[in-house]
């Protein structure tokens, strides 16, 4: 057998603890990092359904200091740690990944779709042709206060898009001014 380690634990040891406290494999086993510390053993399977369940070891006895099972967890945790499984394609497998794929390759073909309409629109008699500038201003206020407040709020949790929808509204105005005309919603250029 040798010589104990000395945390004075064989890493076989600290399975078979970890076993009898109901985890399963796929396991992440973290030795101390101190005299002070324990080893700590964790499920890592991140596919449907998911095993996160985990257990906190004494590296000298072998008593189980600490169990945290995937069930006592949070609703806002386990949403956080299925989106981002679902977002990274693991949660449920090739059929995820598939899903995904498909709704990237749905993305580029929108992209291009939109830069064809916008190259198309400025010709005369052509479908989808700009709006005068100020046409904003006919909507009524029933419609246009909520729509606005919705994209507002959909600005502030996606800063990105919120940030770059600014600049584009931004930069229209100014060109609108610098043309001398009252800008214009709708209009590319």
């Amino acid at each position: 057998d040798g010589d104990r380690p000395a945390s004075g634990l064989w890493v076989d040891e600290v399975l078979a603890i970890a076993r009898a406290q109901g985890l399963s494999n796929p396991v992440e086993l973290v030795p101390p990092a101190d005299e002070g510390s324990a080893y700590v053993v964790r499920q890592i399977q991140r596919s449907w359904p998911e095993k996160q369940d985990a257990v906190a070891i004494d590296p000298n006895g072998g008593e189980v200091l600490d169990v945290v099972r995937w069930d006592d967890f949070p609703l806002l945790a386990k949403l956080s740690r299925w989106g981002i499984d679902l977002h990274t394609g693991v949660l449920f497998g090739l059929v995820n990944q598939l899903a995904l794929a498909a709704l990237a390759l749905s993305l580029v073909v929108l992209i291009v779709l939109g830069y064809r309409m916008w190259w198309q629109r400025g010709r005369a008699g052509a479908f989808g042709r700009p709006l005068p500038r100020g046409a904003w201003r006919r909507v009524p206020p029933a419609l246009l206060v909520p729509l606005a407040a919705c994209v507002a709020l959909v600005g502030w949790f996606l800063p990105v898009f919120g940030v770059t929808l600014l600049a584009f509204l931004l930069v229209d105005t100014v060109l609108g001014r610098v043309e001398g005309a009252p800008p214009r919603v709708g209009e590319g250029r």
